[in-house]
């Protein structure tokens, strides 16, 4: 009897809660330390905001992927994100990226002048729809190489690319 009042009376208190400490130290809700709330906070305000300029002719949308290594160049890869923004008037278009978490990328921009979803290519193999890439080494008709376009993402950024073609 005295072993079933005791079993109660703390399955009583451990139910209302009076039993738990004020500063239990196996909790698992335990608010984040002020540094790493600070850090969260910085990681949730990163944003990228792309200007996209020199348009094609065409009425259709403007093609952005944003790559990982993982996914550049590689057959049947999914890039990290993509974004299909219509064509504007002012022979640009902007894109506010608010999501985007630290590391690095590479963007590859076409204008699909026709909206059929594909960069189309000439006969002997440049493209025929005007395309730019992100990074400072874009010089290159088309850059094969991640490195040639990457960007190390950590803070707020902005950046303009110029399509060719």
């Amino acid at each position: 009897m005295k072993k079933d009042l005791l079993a109660w009376t703390l399955s009583g208190c451990v139910l209302s809660g009076s039993a738990l400490a004020a500063d239990e130290p196996s909790s698992p809700f335990r608010p984040l330390p002020v540094e790493n709330a600070a850090e969260e906070k910085a990681a949730e305000a990163l944003t990228l905001d792309l200007v996209i300029t020199h348009l094609g002719e065409g009425e259709g949308p403007v093609r952005v992927s944003i790559e990982t290594e993982d996914s550049w160049f590689v057959d049947d890869a999914e890039p990290f994100r993509t974004f299909t923004l219509p064509r504007t008037a002012e022979n640009e278009v902007t894109l506010h990226v608010d999501d985007l978490p630290p590391g690095e990328y590479a963007i590859r921009v076409f204008h699909d002048e026709d909206g059929d979803n594909e960069l189309n290519r000439r006969f002997y193999g440049p493209p025929k729809e005007p395309y730019g890439f992100s990074g400072a080494k874009t010089d290159r008709m088309l850059p094969k190489s991640f490195d040639y376009a990457k960007f190390h993402f950590d803070k707020p950024m902005a950046m303009t690319i110029t399509l060719r073609g």
